[in-house]
C-alpha cells in the first residue's frame, strides 16, 4: 500500500486528555480533545468535549474543571463510539502519549471494548531529535523551543492544539517523513478496530471556550461527510451521574518547586515509559500540589507503563537530582529550598538523607568525593524479566536500563 503525497488525506489525530488524577486504574478521563491532521500536518478537524467521570474530579487546580462543571456531560461509555470514528484509520499523536494511552486502554476495557494497539507517535519522546536544545520535557518547554504559543486556557484542546502544531514542525523539518512513520500510515489504515456502538450523547464544551459554546453539532469541524452525518445525529441528553466527593488530602504546594521543574532539564537516558512517568510528574508537581494520596496513585501509573518497582525508584532519585541541580543555578539552596524538595522526595519515598545526599551531590562548588554517601538502590543482573503490572511480556535488563516493554508473541 502507498501512501500519498498530496495534502487532504486524515492521516493523524492528535489527541489530549485531562485526568482526575494519575492512576488509569483508580482514575478517569475528565476531557477529551482531538485534532485531526492532513499528511502535512494540516488541521482537518478538531472537537472536544468534557467527560463525567463518575467520581471526584481531584484538584481543579491541575485542569481547571469543577465537579458541577461536569453534571451534564456525557461519560466515556456514551462517546466511546463517537471517539473510535475519530481515531479509525489514523496514527495516534500526542505529547506524553504513553500517559494518554494507558488512560484510554483502561477506559475502552471499562466500556468492554479492548483498544487496538494503534501506531503512535509522541511529541515528547520525539523531540530532542527535532529540538537539540531543548531543556525539558514539558509540553510548555517544547512548545517555547519551537517557537509555538501556547494559546488559550489550559485545556485539552489548547494542549492538543499545540501538540499539532509541534509535530507539523516535525513534519516541516523533513523533506520526507521518516520510514517508521510511513509504515504507521499503511498499518493505521489497516487496523480493524472493536465495533462499539453508537449513542446519542450532548457534547459539553468547557464554558470559558466560546468557539465551542456557540456551535450546534452540525457546524462541529468535521474530516469527512458520514462523520457529518454523525455530528448531526449527536443531540441526545447524556445521563451524567453526579460524581462522588472524596476528602483533600496532604499536599506539597511550592511556587519554588514548581519554578524548578519548569527550568529542570531531560535525562538523554530516559527509557520512554520512564519518561512518560517523569512527564507525568513534572504535570503534578508543575501544578504546585503533589498530594500523598497523587504519590500513591504513582505506582499504580508506573505498573500501567510496565516499570519495574526498582526502575521508578531510580527514576525518583534522578528527578530529585535533576530538581536539585537546578535549585543550585543561583548557587545556593535555602533552608526553605531545601525543606521543598525533603517534602517532594517524602512523597517519592526518599528519606531525608537521601534527598540531602542529592543536594550535596549536585552542588556546583561541593570537592568531587564530598558528598555523603547514600543508601544504595536495589540491584538486577542483567536478563529477562516478568512484566511487573502482570501482563504477558518481558523485560529486558542490560544491567543499567530497561528497554521498552515487549509482548510476548
Amino acid at each position: 500500500m502507498s501512501v500519498s503525497t498530496e495534502a487532504g488525506a486524515p492521516t493523524w489525530v492528535v489527541i489530549d486528555a485531562e485526568t482526575t488524577g494519575l492512576s488509569p486504574k483508580e482514575h478517569r478521563i475528565v476531557e477529551l480533545a482531538v485534532v485531526v491532521l492532513d499528511e502535512r500536518g494540516n488541521s482537518m478537524g478538531e472537537a472536544a468535549t468534557l467527560v463525567n467521570p463518575g467520581m471526584d474530579v481531584g484538584p481543579a487546580d491541575g485542569h481547571g474543571i469543577r465537579n458541577e462543571d461536569v453534571l451534564d456531560a456525557p461519560q466515556f461509555e456514551e462517546l466511546a463510539g463517537w471517539l473510535v470514528e475519530w481515531l479509525r484509520g489514523k496514527v495516534l499523536v500526542g505529547h506524553n502519549l504513553l500517559f494518554t494511552s494507558a488512560f484510554l486502554d483502561e477506559e475502552f476495557r471499562r466500556a468492554g471494548f479492548e483498544m487496538p494497539h494503534v501506531p503512535a507517535i509522541c511529541t515528547m519522546t520525539n523531540a530532542p531529535r527535532y529540538l537539540p536544545s531543548l531543556p525539558g520535557r514539558t509540553l510548555e518547554q517544547c512548545c517555547a523551543a519551537a517557537g509555538i504559543p501556547l494559546d488559550g486556557p489550559r485545556s485539552a484542546m489548547t494542549h492538543a492544539r499545540a501538540a499539532g502544531a509541534l509535530f507539523g514542525t516535525f513534519l516541516a523539518q523533513r523533506p520526507t517523513l521518516p520510514s517508521p512513520w510511513v509504515q504507521y500510515i499503511e498499518r493505521a489504515r489497516r487496523m480493524s478496530w472493536p465495533r462499539v456502538p453508537m449513542v446519542d450523547f450532548q457534547m459539553s464544551p468547557r464554558s470559558e471556550e466560546e468557539d465551542w459554546e456557540a456551535a450546534d453539532p452540525e457546524q462541529t469541524a468535521i474530516v469527512s461527510p458520514e462523520m457529518a452525518k454523525m455530528a448531526a445525529a449527536f443531540a441526545g441528553m447524556s445521563s451524567g451521574a453526579a460524581p462522588t466527593p472524596v476528602a483533600e488530602a496532604p499536599a506539597v504546594d511550592s511556587e519554588f518547586v514548581a519554578e524548578v521543574v519548569e527550568d529542570a532539564p531531560r535525562s538523554p537516558e530516559e527509557s520512554g515509559p520512564v519518561s512518560a512517568y517523569l512527564g507525568a510528574l513534572d504535570n503534578a508537581v508543575s501544578d504546585r500540589v503533589l498530594s500523598f494520596t497523587e504519590a500513591i496513585h504513582l505506582k499504580d501509573l508506573a505498573g500501567a507503563l510496565a516499570i519495574f518497582e526498582a526502575e521508578q525508584s531510580d527514576a525518583h532519585r534522578q528527578y530529585v537530582r535533576t530538581l536539585a541541580a537546578t535549585a543550585w543555578a543561583d548557587r545556593q539552596v535555602t533552608d526553605e529550598e531545601r525543606a521543598d524538595l525533603v517534602a517532594v522526595g517524602k512523597l517519592l519515598d526518599l528519606s531525608p538523607t537521601e534527598v540531602d545526599g542529592l543536594i550535596e551531590e549536585t552542588n556546583p562548588d561541593a570537592e568531587e568525593g564530598s558528598a555523603p554517601a547514600m543508601a544504595a538502590s536495589p540491584q538486577y543482573e542483567a536478563g529477562w524479566y516478568p512484566d511487573p503490572y502482570g501482563q504477558p511480556g518481558l523485560r529486558w535488563y542490560d544491567g543499567k536500563t530497561w528497554t521498552h516493554h515487549t509482548h510476548a508473541s
